[in-house]
């Protein structure tokens, strides 16, 4: 998975991914099929473990908007803490990988929505305590908050300093405050 992140689905050779492994061609294929097999083990994985960090931050006791700012402190910690900018797996494959390669389209399509449904259950929860002004959309919110990830995840490329990325995510999330 480390490999496929750094790399890219296109750019990781078999020679690449057996001396990442520490297995033969022949093993490799034996266990995984080929290539892509592989690949989508790992989405897979990591689309469980994007699945845990979100519901261990968004079902937390804090009140519905303040999950949702720490959600965003703990992706700009990852960011400060990945010297490679690797960014997210998902949204670099949703960039490399054709969009009519449907199998990887719809497991990244998949977990990203799932990340958005759960930012939209929040909103919901917000909107129901007073949190949220009574014509903010959560549907809305949520897609606006899913579409600062991806530019946040893509920005990093540029590797901005850590102040530039806190005034992004406060500039974002001052439109669910508002």
């Amino acid at each position: 998975m480390q490999l496929f992140w750094r790399k890219g689905y296109h750019k990781t050779s078999v020679r690449d991914l057996t001396e990442a492994t520490r297995l033969q061609p022949g093993s490799l294929y034996g266990a995984f099929s080929n290539k892509r097999s592989l690949f989508l083990n790992s989405l897979d994985y990591y689309a469980e473990e994007l699945k845990q960090f979100v519901d261990s931050v968004l079902n937390s006791d804090e009140p519905p908007l303040v999950r949702i700012r720490l959600f965003f402190e703990h992706l700009l910690d990852e960011t400060a803490a990945d010297p490679e900018g690797k960014g997210c797996l998902l949204v670099n494959t949703l960039l490399e990988v054709p969009a009519e390669d449907e199998e990887i389209s719809q497991r990244v399509i998949q977990a990203l929505g799932y990340v958005e449904q759960r930012f939209r259950q929040v909103l919901t929860e917000a909107l129901e305590q007073g949190e949220l002004a009574s014509g903010k959309d959560p549907s809305t919110l949520a897609r606006l908050l899913m579409t600062g990830i991806f530019g946040l995840r893509v920005y990093n490329k540029m590797q901005p300093q850590r102040e530039e990325l806190n005034d992004i995510v406060d500039s974002l999330l001052s439109v669910v405050n508002a």
